[in-house]
């Protein structure tokens, strides 16, 4: 991951971070142009949501999907599948 600095474009160096949460943290980052810029700031990472879930994730609400089907649907989503 790069951070650049907010004030002159240049690379960011991560010193340290602060977990706020299990999907947000506060970057603490130094301007690797320390001669002309040399600022610190703090950034924030968050997790925003998934694009695809993990495979596990999705067998289980396929599954919980599945349980609530009655015989009937059970058995016609089977000749379905095998079409």
């Amino acid at each position: 991951m790069r951070v650049i600095c907010p004030h002159c474009g240049n690379k960011a160096l991560i010193t340290s971070s602060n977990a706020l949460s299990d999907t947000v943290k506060d970057l603490y980052c130094q301007c690797e142009n320390r001669v002309e810029c040399g600022a610190s700031f703090v950034a924030t990472l968050a997790f925003k949501h998934m694009i695809n879930p993990p495979a596990h994730t999705t067998l289980e609400i396929a599954q919980s999907l599945i349980n609530r089907l009655s015989k009937e649907e059970k058995e016609a989503l089977q000749r379905d599948a095998l079409r």
